[in-house]
Formats: C-alpha cells, sequence, structure tokens
C-alpha cells in the first residue's frame, strides 16, 4: 500500500470516527435537555399552583429518565471499538454527573442554588466535550451557560432587596421564575447544539 493510499484510509477513519461521536453526543445532549427542560415546566406549575409538596422530589426524574435514556440509546448503536476521545467523553460526564447529585443534595442541606451549581457544573462539562470533540458550537454553547448561571446570584441579591411586605408577591415570582431560566439555558447548552450535531451527522 503506497504512502497516499495509506493517508487516504487513515482520514477517512478518522472522519468516521468524528461523524460518530458528533452523532452520538448529539442524541444524548438531546436526551438531557429534552428532560430537564420538561421536568422543569412540571416544577414550576407545582410552584405556581401550590400543589402537593412532594412532587418537589420529581427532579429526581431528571437523572432517572436521563439515565434510562442514555442506556437505551447505546443499546441501539452499532457495537463498534471505544476510541480514547469516546472514553474520555464518558469520563468527563460520569464525573460532572455525580458531581450535580452532590450540588443537588448540598442546595437541599445548606439552601444554596441549585440551580447556579448544576447549570455551572453542566456548562463545564459541556464546553469540555466540545473541547475533546472539536465542536465549536458545543463549546460556545456551554460557555454561554456558565456565564447565564450568574443570573442566579444576581437575582438572589435583587429579591433580597425587594423583601418586604408589599413585594411579597413579586419575590415570589422571581423565585419560581428561576425554574424557568433554568430550562431556557439547558435548551441553549444541550437542545440546540444537540440538534447542530445530529443534523451534520446526518448530513455526513
Amino acid at each position: 500500500m503506497d504512502r497516499e493510499k495509506s493517508l487516504e484510509i487513515i482520514s477517512q477513519m478518522i472522519a468516521d470516527t468524528s461523524n460518530q461521536i458528533e452523532s452520538n453526543s448529539g442524541k444524548y445532549f438531546l436526551a438531557w435537555g429534552y428532560t430537564t427542560i420538561a421536568v422543569s415546566i412540571f416544577e414550576y406549575f407545582v410552584m405556581c399552583l401550590h400543589l402537593n409538596p412532594m412532587l418537589i422530589w420529581a427532579w429526581w426524574l431528571i437523572p432517572v429518565i436521563g439515565g434510562v435514556a442514555t442506556t437505551l440509546l447505546a443499546r441501539k448503536e452499532a457495537p463498534t471499538p471505544k476510541s480514547y476521545v469516546d472514553r474520555s467523553i464518558s469520563a468527563v460526564w460520569a464525573v460532572f454527573g455525580v458531581s450535580s447529585l452532590y450540588a443537588f443534595v448540598a442546595a437541599v442541606v445548606y439552601s444554596t442554588s441549585m440551580f447556579f451549581l448544576i447549570v455551572l457544573l453542566m456548562g463545564m462539562g459541556t464546553v469540555i466535550t466540545g473541547a475533546i470533540c472539536r465542536h465549536r458550537n458545543l463549546t460556545i454553547c456551554g460557555g454561554v451557560a456558565m456565564l447565564l448561571s450568574l443570573i442566579f446570584p444576581i437575582k438572589h441579591i435583587v429579591i433580597k432587596n425587594l423583601e418586604t411586605e408589599a413585594l411579597h408577591s413579586t419575590t415570589d415570582w422571581l423565585i419560581y421564575s428561576d425554574i424557568i431560566i433554568f430550562a431556557v439555558i439547558f435548551l441553549v447548552m444541550m437542545v440546540i447544539p444537540g440538534h447542530i450535531m445530529h443534523k451534520r451527522s446526518s448530513n455526513n
């Protein structure tokens, strides 16, 4: 086999691997993104309509549904050897996924902003994934999500300044709006780049 033929085969293998990673990552981002948005909207109505307080634990549906969806999507993939990039991305999201669960528990115990911690962690994971896969859209969307996470501490300061008897209903609305902002950030961070990656892989 001559040098040109060898380089052509190597280039094709790299292109195929990149397309496979892009397709797989796109599906997972869409699964987790849409799950988070759906649960967030549900929790928003639970808070606004003052439904059963126990429904607040429905937040745990995100890792449950997301984990099941990830398992089902993984089973549908053609059996191919895992590359170094595949293993790197899996390790990144395993660490950030567990860290998010710790962040949720810490937010409940110490009364800190769950939304700020989770968006910041997920944004970091998205940026790292984009850097590993060399997907600029993914890196940008993750970076934007990290910046948008600052909305939550800023809102907390604003609410503290508005906490008076006359503005009680206003502060309630501001608190509940955190859930919608959380959902919108996941739309930007996971759903939009997920659709972009899925479309690009389909075109390829």
